[in-house]
């Protein structure tokens, strides 16, 4: 450990200049970020092959809403609390290296399904592959930057990860239009391996902050969750926003296509400017101002994140009910960068809650209750309500109310932050006494 507090990289008998040191240390942020883009693509990319896939295999929406949803959800849960809890102990860079492997051989695997069971598998692969990447990846961050840079840094990681939603939905238009599906999964997963390589050369393992605080055994992990009240609010807020966000993202393309009849390309385009760059932007501009606002009060961020979603509502309900794709893009546009805005902030406010031995493991049980409720039922919900509304000539309009039911889940979100920020405020109190 340096005397600024700054884990240096482990390599033996080196000690870096602070130039050096930060220099590198942006290194790693960008290739940590850039991995997160490669997970983002490979993770919603299949949103923009939803409608040829349907075509050929004849699915249904509910069965899309499956292979989309729960096939990727359950499995990415399950295995991402276990893969975390070994984060949290060993080597992150093998196991964000050796994860980024997975999730793109199965990527490419997915260009090769001959029937929707293939499909469904390949999709389980992918979830599996891309559980050990962002537990791994914020404990990493958590020790190459202190606590008063880490809002920037944990959003500056979330833009590029939400560059990724611009690269999956841009990237799958102009494939599926040009390669076709099946060729698009396959030179996915090819660039992958070779962005995995870099990776794995470049890329050290840096000193755990926790290393010489804690004994070698260290407390029980519920013990190191911090205050139980506080954290359960937490995972609250996370598991409805996931239901709100992630349930409708998935089904976006096919609302386009249906409702505006666009073709894939402007899609793409629209809504990766809308998700992917209007995230990226808000999440920089909210970890920036958290540094300056939340440095001397780890409530603040949860009250800032509170009334930004507040903010997101109407642009984000009205942007189903726009007259014309411009206005809906707009909407959406605006939704996003301010919900992006809260990124930096909540994942900081995580890492003060937790103690260092268990941000990876953290993490990953809250993203697990995001995930399996947000990704894994939502959009299944969304396509199971689709299904029961559409009548003939009206695919659009079941779709629309589909979202908007499930979006109202966001007021959940709203008064979760509030509780959150009033817990740590007392628990503030109660530490001044």
């Amino acid at each position: 450990m340096s005397t600024t507090g700054l884990p240096a990289p482990a390599t033996a008998g080196e000690r870096p200049e602070p130039g050096e040191r930060d220099r590198y240390r942006a290194y790693v942020l960008f290739a940590l970020a850039v991995v997160g883009f490669m997970c983002a693509v490979d993770k919603v990319v299949i949103t923009m092959f939803v409608e040829p896939i349907k075509k050929e295999f004849g699915l249904s929406d509910t069965q899309i809403g499956l292979m989309t949803g729960i096939a990727f959800a359950v499995m990415h849960g399950v295995a991402s609390v276990p893969l975390a809890r070994w984060a949290d102990r060993g080597n992150r860079k093998w196991i964000i290296g050796g994860s980024f492997t997975v999730w793109t051989l199965m990527t490419a695997a997915s260009g090769a399904a001959a029937n929707f069971w293939h499909l469904l598998a390949a999709r389980i692969g992918v979830g599996i592959g891309e559980a050990g990447c962002v537990p791994a990846t914020h404990s990493m961050i958590g020790d190459y930057y202190p606590r008063h840079l880490r809002p920037r840094a944990l959003g500056a990681h979330s833009a590029g990860t939400f560059l990724g939603m611009l690269g999956g939905m841009l990237g799958g238009g102009i494939l599926v239009q040009t390669v076709g599906w099946r060729a698009g999964f396959f030179w996915l997963g090819l660039a992958g391996l070779v962005l995995a390589a870099i990776f794995h050369f470049t890329v050290r393992e840096p000193v755990r902050v926790d290393a010489i605080a804690q004994p070698t055994a260290g407390p029980r992990l519920l013990d190191q969750l911090g205050d139980l009240r506080a954290y359960a609010l937490l995972m609250v807020a996370f598991s409805t926003t996931s239901l709100a966000g992630s349930s409708v993202t998935v089904w976006l393309p096919s609302y386009y296509e249906r409702a505006f009849a666009l073709p894939p390309i402007h899609i793409g385009l629209g809504l990766g400017l809308c998700i992917g760059v209007a995230t990226a932007i808000g999440s920089t501009i909210g970890g920036a101002v958290a540094v300056r606002h939340a440095r001397h009060s780890r409530s603040w961020s949860s009250g800032y994140a509170a009334w930004a979603t507040v903010l997101v509502m109407p642009f984000y309900l009205g942007s189903f009910h726009a007259p014309s794709a411009l206005l809906s893009f707009v909407l959406l546009f605006a939704a996003y960068a301010v919900a992006g805005s809260i990124l930096g902030p909540v994942f900081s406010t995580l890492q003060d809650l937790v103690s260092p031995g268990a941000r990876a493991t953290a993490l990953a049980m809250v993203a697990l209750a995001g995930v399996l409720v947000g990704q894994g039922l939502g959009p299944l919900l969304v396509g199971a309500i689709s299904d029961a509304l559409r009548v003939k000539g009206a695919g659009a309009e079941g779709l629309r109310t589909a979202m908007t039911t499930v979006a109202m889940v966001n007021f959940l979100t709203i008064f979760a932050f509030w509780a959150l920020q009033r817990r740590i405020k007392s628990l503030a109190a109660r530490e001044s006494h």
